[in-house]
């Protein structure tokens, strides 16, 4: 058997036991009730997600239906956890992720599900179970289906754990994490009363310290943050392209008392490929400290008195702070004109500061985070008595690679678009006729935008308008039109293009020797995330 630390196909016992090895076999049979796929999910799939023992594989997907037919074998090596202590003592959980993939090829998190798989070592033909996976934001809480899961150690442990004592050990952990829980709870109300005895004014302000994750599960926002180091990434600038890529879905107000407001997990946007503003920051700031930058999720507002809004700083000695947009992936300093006006409160994994001052105004304010004056911290100690209750085999999430193949991906995407503009021109009774040497010049162009908006600094691109004025014949004219997604769905790149009253004027271009260009870059990341450049491009002969 190939030595991977995780497998998503059957694999015969018989090799299995001559790999040496002992591995976690987590196999789902079947799924049931997806009640929300009994209609008007034509073309869309859903494909299963597993994360366990700090290892991530995915299933097959299959078609979303009310019973869809999952059929996935997954495999976890455990080898290392014997070396380190018992099987029994280990604490990282199986979490099931579900993600509903439309013909379009949108994504969207369905539910999760978490599974304490230890139940299975008592158990000698393995553990059975129909688990229910329970759906996120609007649908939190609220059953979305059940999957059949079958648990079990293989090759089978040489002595089998008593029932009596695998119940007492998770017991005991139960109630060790209900405590922990209770006595941090105790004491966030009373810093909570403390903070707001300070100034009436403390109530207004947006200061967060716990939310939801998307298994419905109440955490410290501390808990939610976690280094993040990647051979993928660069660096930070590479890691802030990285996150700005991901599509954007809706967001839910982080200082807002709605019961359905939810920030999701980093392996839930990841596996998603889709978050909202927040799970983009804890992301950031994840990968941000994974470069060792005091890096801080912020809670604050783009306008005074404004809907809450959350973005990620950085702190050097000596210097001013720099702000970070997960979403867009610009960068600003106080010399910059903000598009952030307060600051309530910020928090990393290893701490949590609410800002104490007169104003929160971030033109006003001092960043001096561990100043008792400006700024009232949450106990250190509280938090890392929160943190030992994490899974921290599950938080070191390992990115992948991209699977992308960028020129083949281009290639296509160009002659889709080419007829998707010849078929917009005969609407216009307008002929089609293609310049492939200008084509070819607009690829240093895409080139020099990536390079800036990766390196975020300015690219000269002479050598681009140089070759332009080379190549385009006296007395023509010369129009570009440069867009950058996402994604490579060719209709919807078509439709923004064309919301464009530049790109549909020069599409529809008419005149003499009219000659057409287009040219497609796509600059892949870890985890399939892109960067898809398109230019468009005409020439034709000035008529006075």
């Amino acid at each position: 058997m190939t030595c991977k630390s995780s497998q998503n196909h059957y694999v015969p016992l018989a090799e299995l036991e001559s790999s040496g090895r002992r591995f976690l076999q987590v196999a789902i049979t079947q799924g049931r009730a997806f009640i929300d796929d009994m209609e008007n999910n034509e073309g869309a799939t859903i494909q299963i997600h597993a994360l366990c023992l700090g290892k991530r594989t995915s299933g097959k997907p299959v078609a979303a239906c009310c019973d869809p037919p999952f059929e996935d074998t997954f495999y976890f090596c455990v080898d290392q956890v014997e070396k380190q202590g018992s099987l029994l003592t280990c604490q990282s959980k199986l979490l099931l992720t579900l993600v509903r993939t439309s013909h379009a090829g949108n994504k969207q998190l369905l539910g999760s599900s978490v599974v304490d798989w230890r139940r299975c070592l008592d158990q000698g033909e393995g553990l059975k179970l129909n688990q229910e996976i329970t759906g996120t934001k609007s649908d939190c809480g609220v059953s979305v289906g059940l999957l059949t899961i079958r648990i079990r150690v293989l090759p089978g442990l040489r002595k089998k754990i008593p029932g009596e004592v695998l119940k007492s050990q998770l017991s005991m952990e139960h109630d060790r994490k209900l405590e922990r829980e209770r006595l941090f709870l105790m004491y966030s109300k009373q810093w909570w009363n403390e903070y707001l005895s300070l100034r009436e004014t403390h109530s207004e302000r947006l200061v967060k310290i716990f939310t939801e994750d998307e298994t419905g599960t109440t955490q410290m926002v501390c808990m939610m943050v976690a280094p993040l180091r990647s051979s993928l990434i660069d660096s930070p600038r590479h890691a802030t392209r990285f996150v700005s890529q991901i599509p954007c879905t809706p967001r839910h107000v982080p200082g807002g008392t709605s019961t359905t407001e939810q920030w999701t997990s980093l392996h839930a946007l990841i596996v998603a490929n889709s978050g909202d503003v927040e799970s983009h920051c804890l992301l950031l700031c994840s990968l941000l400290l994974g470069f060792h930058l005091d890096s801080y999720v912020c809670v604050g507002c783009r306008h005074k008195g404004g809907a809450a809004h959350v973005w990620v700083m950085t702190l050097a000695e000596g210097a001013a702070p720099t702000f970070w947009d997960a979403i867009t992936g610009q960068r600003f300093t106080n010399e910059d004109t903000l598009p952030y006006r307060t600051i309530d409160c910020v928090f990393n994994d290893k701490a949590f500061f609410a800002n104490t001052q007169p104003s929160n105004s971030i033109s006003k304010m001092k960043f001096t985070l561990r100043d008792p004056v400006h700024w009232k911290a949450v106990s250190e100690d509280a938090i890392l008595s929160m943190r030992s209750s994490l899974d921290h085999l599950n938080m070191n999430l390992i990115l992948n690679p991209h699977t992308i193949d960028p020129h083949h991906t281009a290639s296509t995407l160009e002659h889709q678009l080419k007829r998707l503009v010849r078929e917009e021109r005969e609407k216009h009774d307008l002929s089609t006729h293609w310049n492939h040497e200008l084509s070819h010049l607009l690829q240093p162009a895409l080139s020099a935008y990536e390079l800036e908006r990766t390196a975020g600094v300015n690219v000269s691109n002479e050598d681009f308008q140089h070759a332009v004025r080379h190549a385009v014949p006296k007395g023509f004219t010369f129009k570009g039109y440069p867009a950058q997604f996402n994604h490579t769905n060719v209709r919807h790149i078509f439709r923004e293009c064309m919301r464009s009253e530049v790109c549909s004027d020069l599409i529809t271009s008419h005149g003499d020797e009219v000659e057409l260009a287009v040219k497609v870059r796509i600059y892949p990341y870890a985890e399939n995330v892109l960067a898809c450049w398109v230019m468009f491009a005409c020439q034709y002969r000035c008529v006075l």
